[in-house]
This record gives C-alpha cells, structure tokens and sequence, in this order.
C-alpha cells in the first residue's frame, strides 16, 4: 500500500522540482516595454552676425533758437521724408542680445518764421544728414528681436537770417553733435533677411555766432538753438551669420 503511493508522490516531487525554474525563467525572460522615441533637438533661430541694409520713412525736426539780434525765441517744425542705410554686428546669448551699429539718415528738413520783433526779417533753419553710432540691447523670441539703443549723434544744421529787399543779412552752417536713443521691432523673414521697424529720437544743441554779410549787422550775431529729431522707418536688413539652427 505505501509502496503504492510512494511513487506517484515522488513523479510530482519531480516535476515540481523540474517544473518551478523553467516557470521561472519564463517570467524573468519577459521583455521590458518598448522605450519612447527619441524627441529631436529644439529649432531656433540665432540673431548673431554682422548685417547692413537699408530704410525708409519719415521724419519730425523741430528748431527752437534764440538769437541776439531780434531779441526773440523762434521755432519751426517740419516733417517729411527720411532715408538712409545701416551696418552693425551683433551677439546672441540664450534670449539676450548686445550690439552696436552706425547708420545714415538723409533728410532736408528746413523752416521759415517772421520776425516778431524785427519786421521785414526773416529767421530760417534747415536739419539734414544726420549720422547715428549707437549701442543696443534687445530681447529675442525665435525669429523676432527687440532692442533699445543709445548713442552719439551728429547732424547739419544751417542758420540764416534774411531782410526784405537786402536777401542774406547773416548765416551759419556746420555740423552739431548730441545723443540719440531709439527702438525696434525686427522679424526674420527667412535666415538672412530681416524686416523691421525703427523709431529714433535725436537731440543736437548748438551754440554759434552767425556772420553777417555786406548788407548785414554791422557785429555778428549769437545764436543759441536746440534741434530734435524724430524719425519713424522701416528697415530692410541682410544679416551674415546665425540663422536658423
């Protein structure tokens, strides 16, 4: 009777001892899940590089002088068309960039007034090629930039002084200097061409003596002014460098 089932009892001894492992190595070999994908590296776009272009727009100049001879302060403003060309370099560092630039801004900006004091004479003042050295700092957003900018700058100014019946009385004509600051909104159209938009506000101060001619006051006259400039134009720009990464 034990005989009897003492050998069914050890055929399942068996195949347990047998039978646990391979089980086992079934669940250890199960294969682990499938990993993500890979995401590829970010697009974006590197303002770096030197650049040159273009603009063209619109300008305010407005005169405010006083001189010795009619004892009175005069002002003239005129606006019309503004032009010019730029070049710079500039440097991208995660979303910040620095730079700087020198651009050209042609106008011929010129105003007339009577004489309060004085009848018969006429005070006339003109602004052209004003010239920009400036410094900027800006912030980047993929393909478009902001930036403030600030400087030196430096202008024609021209004054004269004029009678009825005796034309030129007294003039001068020369350049000023003073500063500038500005701002601009700029967008890559494609890796190398950049549109834009530019708003620059100029101050020059002058302080000259006009000289007088044949026909004029028998002294000089002392002329003290005050020119600012405004100027609003879009640019057209070709960047070397950078582009989309």
């Amino acid at each position: 009777m034990c005989a009897r089932w003492l050998g069914p009892a050890l055929v399942a001894m068996e195949v347990g001892l047998c039978g646990g492992p391979v089980l086992s190595d079934d669940l250890a070999r199960t294969d682990p899940p499938a990993s993500p994908p890979p995401y590829g590296s970010a697009v974006r776009y590197d303002w770096s590089g030197v650049y040159l272009g273009g603009q063209l727009g619109a300008a305010n100049a407005k005169n405010a002088w006083s001189n010795d001879f009619t004892q009175e302060m005069v002002e003239q403003s005129t606006t019309g068309f503004a032009g010019g060309a730029h070049a710079g370099l500039q440097k991208q560092w995660s979303w910040i960039l620095a730079g700087a630039e020198v651009s050209y801004l042609w106008m011929d900006r010129s105003g007339w007034v009577g004489s309060a004091t004085v009848p018969g004479v006429t005070l006339s003042s003109s602004v052209s090629d004003v010239t920009l050295v400036t410094g900027k700092f800006g912030w980047t957003w993929e393909n478009l930039l902001a930036t403030f900018r600030g400087g030196w700058a430096t202008g024609q100014v021209d004054m004269r002084a004029s009678a009825t019946g005796l034309g030129l009385i007294a003039s001068s004509s020369g350049r000023e200097s003073g500063w500038v600051a500005g701002a601009s909104l700029e967008y890559a159209l494609w890796d190398h061409v950049i549109l834009g938009a530019e708003y620059d506000y100029v101050q020059l101060n002058a302080d000259r003596t006009l000289t007088p001619t044949a026909v004029g006051p028998l002294v000089p006259v002392h002329v003290q002014a005050g020119v600012d400039v405004q100027a609003l134009t879009a640019r057209l720009t070709f960047k070397f460098g950078g582009g989309w990464q």
